[in-house]
């Protein structure tokens, strides 16, 4: 297998942290978005959206997405468990996962439209910013009372939601020294003894 990755994406991040926490070890190429190589022929012909993460498989197959890829490893490598161990588990992780997801979009849009890293990236809109920032504020609160209620975020271990939200939250505070979620008590808590893990290692 061989991993295409920009290391330091929320997205790339979260499945890098998922396979810390499963022992997973994938060869990874790192993707020179610099030049272009994300939008070159071959990449395009891997993952059409020319984004990363894009997993090369064993047997020839592209698997883009980090939801996507995390549930192909998890197939193969069930141990620990990271999505559950039953219908009702694996529904409940599924679900804290894709607002954690949803917050990484919310906040990608709120950051490009804001934040002086991306002003030559094109127009920045500060009434979009605005608006994205104030619906990634209600998905926090949402991800805070799941946040208060477990030793970790959807369940008593370490799940995909972890995962997804731990790349989101340390990227804004230790790349872009933005604390989002530092005013809420659930999540502060939790991203303290999240960091604690080996796998949050940056």
């Amino acid at each position: 297998m061989l991993l295409y990755q920009v290391a330091r994406g929320a997205n790339v991040r979260r499945l890098i942290i998922y396979m810390a926490e499963k022992g997973i070890d994938i060869p990874r190429h790192e993707v020179d978005v610099a030049t272009g190589e994300h939008k070159s022929p071959a990449f395009l012909a891997m993952n059409p959206a020319g984004r990363v993460p894009v997993l090369e498989t064993d047997d020839g197959r592209f698997i883009s997405e980090s939801a996507a890829i995390m549930e192909y490893l998890e197939e193969l490598h069930p141990d620990p468990p990271m999505i559950g161990t039953t219908p009702g588990e694996r529904a409940h992780v599924r679900a804290v996962e894709r607002i954690a997801n949803d917050l990484i979009v919310r906040c990608n849009l709120w950051f490009l439209h804001s934040h002086p890293r991306f002003a030559g990236r094109g127009e920045q809109n500060p009434v979009v910013a605005e608006a994205a920032r104030l619906w990634a504020d209600e998905l926090l609160v949402a991800l805070d009372r799941h946040a208060a209620a477990h030793a970790f975020l959807a369940a008593d271990r370490p799940t995909i939601a972890d995962c997804s939200l731990f790349a989101l939250v340390q990227n804004c505070r230790q790349l872009f020294g933005i604390a989002i979620g530092e005013d809420l008590a659930g999540i502060n808590g939790w991203y303290a003894r999240f960091r604690e893990r080996p796998s949050a290692a940056f």
